[in-house]
């Protein structure tokens, strides 16, 4: 009789816990797909993964998200697991989002990447919409808007190019495309920011160059943590990587830093350092109380944030220059030409832009084709709001599909295709200014990267005096390869391809 009391029991204490995981299971599908219903429609996401499964092997998503918003709509929504990730693939919705309710969007989604770059300070990229950001934002545009019209940043660009020609032993040399625009813009960075020459041999030169590779190889798509956190915990061994070369990229900056702030001179302007130095002064004496936010360690990240998000777009757009011109001579040809006519050996100045229309052109259909970061760094909305008539609640990450847009043929004709002329007004031959407004590629609104003057000046002095020193071919049996780029859902730059420079003098 005792047995069988045991057995009852013992089934009903098994129902019950039956009855228990079913009830808790139900609950939280129906708890997630309820909220799942307040979010713009996207592909069917599942509870505790939402589209993971879906995404695994993706290394495209821009492509994938544009795909999809054909098919769902504008916007559509994508789930990190629980997490919500609301991505606007059309010029128009986003500019409804980061220009008419731009204090709506302008948060930024917070991540484990943020935190692992700041180690606990501030910048202008990746802090939220702060009183701390708008002081340091404040700060970075003022600095700025001083040193990239100085004719020092021209001259400067002029040298740092003649010295990487100069240094090539031979007349003709094979080199990865990466290379000579690496050495060129961390100079140009090391130069203008700190007062600081590297040379091919610098320790600092390598490091950086070094560092900057390695994380492309270790976190092409960033970290699982980011939009996942749990997933931290299978992925630790990675995070720490990560963590280790944001503290040596630190480490190489602080250093240089330090010793462009000890020769600074109030109303003595010798690097950007100093500029922003001078800018910061100038901040705090109108507001007594940014203070508090301009600490030497911020300073330190504005300096990465402008010239590390300026010249990895700078770098990554003339290595697909570069490339372009060995699979398209007649657009090297023709950019070649108009140099030569213009200003012939001449060092470029930032006057000579309207000269050279058709350089400019190269530069913003290279913008236009290959945006550096597609979907945009992703944004939060700082409140419950609304695009394209769609609800959006508060504290939901936003993507924007630059890529997208610059590839709608709704707005560009024959999207696909490699072609600087669409910029060039037909009759006068200049560049047609109300085509600029379409291009994302630096952002819109509030978030508009604050180093996007710098990198179109840096672009064009870098440019047009390497293609007064040298001539780009393809390696020979090369001229056909197609042009891969890296294996990446953040980044849009080209793969290890190497190119042929043949010195003119």
């Amino acid at each position: 009789m005792s047995f069988l009391s045991e057995k009852a029991f013992f089934l009903w204490d098994w129902r019950w816990l039956t009855t228990a995981l079913v009830f808790l299971f139900s609950y939280v599908v129906v708890r997630f797909y309820y909220k799942v219903s307040k979010y713009p429609k996207g592909p069917f996401p599942l509870p505790v993964v939402g589209n993971l499964l879906a995404l695994r092997n993706t290394n495209e998503l821009y492509k994938v998200t544009r795909e999809w918003s054909l098919k769902y709509g504008d916007p559509v929504t994508l789930w990190m697991g629980e997490r919500p990730m609301v991505v606007i693939n059309t010029q128009k919705l986003v500019k409804e989002a980061f220009v008419e309710r731009r204090h709506e969007f302008a948060g930024r989604f917070p991540s484990k990447m943020a935190d692992l770059q700041t180690q606990g300070n501030h910048n202008i990229i990746m802090e939220d919409y702060t009183p701390t950001w708008k002081a340091l934002r404040k700060v970075a545009l003022t600095a700025v808007r001083k040193y990239a019209v100085s004719e020092s940043l021209e001259t400067l660009c002029c040298e740092v190019v003649d010295a990487y020609v100069d240094s090539l032993r031979e007349e003709t040399t094979v080199v990865d495309s990466r290379i000579p625009f690496e050495y060129m813009l961390y100079n140009i960075i090391g130069m203008s920011v700190y007062g600081a020459k590297f040379d091919k041999e610098s320790p600092e030169l390598a490091k950086l160059q070094a560092v900057n590779r390695e994380f492309f190889r270790v976190a092409p798509n960033g970290l699982p943590s980011d939009i996942v956190p749990w997933l931290g915990i299978l992925y630790r061994s990675r995070e720490r990587k990560v963590e280790l070369l944001f503290k040596e990229f630190l480490e190489i900056v602080d250093t240089l830093y330090k010793r462009a702030a000890k020769s600074y001179v109030p109303g003595k302007i010798e690097n950007f350092t100093h500029s922003m130095l001078a800018a910061r002064d100038e901040a705090i004496e109108q507001a007594k109380n940014d203070a508090e936010h301009l600490t030497e360690a911020n300073m330190v990240q504005i300096i990465i944030d402008i010239f590390g998000a300026g010249t990895g777009t700078s770098l990554a757009q003339l290595q697909w220059l570069s490339l372009i011109m060995t699979r398209k001579p007649e657009v090297k040809e023709k950019m070649k030409a108009e140099i030569e006519t213009n200003l012939g050996q001449d060092r470029p100045r930032l006057q000579d832009r309207e000269k050279l229309p058709y350089t400019q052109a190269c530069i913003l259909e290279s913008l236009r084709m290959y945006p550096n970061v597609p979907l945009g760094l992703p944004h939060n909305t700082t409140c419950d709001t609304e695009v394209g008539g769609q609800f959006i609640p508060k504290d939901t990450g936003i993507l924007y599909n630059i890529y997208a847009i610059n590839h709608d043929p709704c707005l560009w004709d024959d999207p696909e295709a490699f072609r600087p002329e669409r910029f060039l007004d037909p009759v006068t031959g200049k560049v047609k200014q109300e085509l600029l407004p379409q291009l994302m590629s630096f952002g819109l609104g509030p978030r508009t990267c604050p180093g996007e003057k710098l990198a179109h000046v840096d672009m064009f002095y870098v440019l047009v005096r390497f293609m007064q020193r040298v001539d780009i071919s393809a390696p020979e049996g090369k001229v056909n390869t197609p042009i891969e780029p890296v294996s990446s859902n953040l980044f849009l730059v080209p793969w290890e391809h190497d190119i042929v420079l043949t010195r003119k003098d």
